[in-house]
């Protein structure tokens, strides 16, 4: 009886990280430690769209760790097939333009096998950015975000922007924190 209680509790203990703030995995096909928020920020359509899975798009930073080799990256995840030729999003905090060099477009851009967030839908956008300390530090202390990204339409491309009023995510503060 003992021994079914230990491994329920320990079975429940393993579905808890992902609601910590930051959660640290082993990325088994590279061997990289990721350290991540539990679960990405949601950022939400500016304007109505009838299919409820093109509503929000994600945003979380990651940090690689392979053999004390740190890097900080930003991830994110648009419900949207951007054209190729399209500008890369714009990240915005409490209003001004963070300052990002070019995205990748797959997680080998920052070494890794798999995304170390979970894909929403299939069919998103995904941009991975190298990031400094100073940006997770910005993204820490943001109340605003905003991304704007290129989107086809039967007009053209247009931007397509996602916000949310967060007023301070403990996440994202966590994450700067850690050093």
């Amino acid at each position: 009886m003992f021994a079914s209680l230990v491994a329920i509790s320990l079975g429940a203990c393993a579905a808890l990280p992902d609601d910590a703030p930051v959660v640290e995995q082993l990325d088994a096909d590279t061997g990289a430690t990721v350290a991540r928020l539990g679960r990405p920020v949601e950022l939400y359509r500016d304007t109505f769209v009838q299919d409820a899975t093109g509503r929000f798009a994600f945003l979380g930073p990651f940090e690689t760790n392979q053999m004390g080799t740190r890097a900080l990256f930003l991830w994110l995840a648009v419900p949207i097939e951007s054209p190729a030729d399209a500008e890369p999003p714009t990240v915005e905090v409490n209003g001004k333009p963070l300052e990002l060099g070019a995205p990748g477009r797959a997680a080998d851009f920052a070494a890794l096998k798999t995304s170390p967030y979970k894909i929403p839908t299939p069919w998103s956008s995904m941009y991975y950015y190298k990031i400094d300390a100073e940006i997770a530090r910005t993204l820490g202390g943001a109340a605003t975000l905003a991304v704007s990204v290129g989107e086809s339409t039967k007009d053209g491309t247009v931007r397509t922007a996602f916000k949310n009023q967060i007023g301070g995510d403990p996440r994202l503060a966590t994450f700067a924190a850690r050093e």
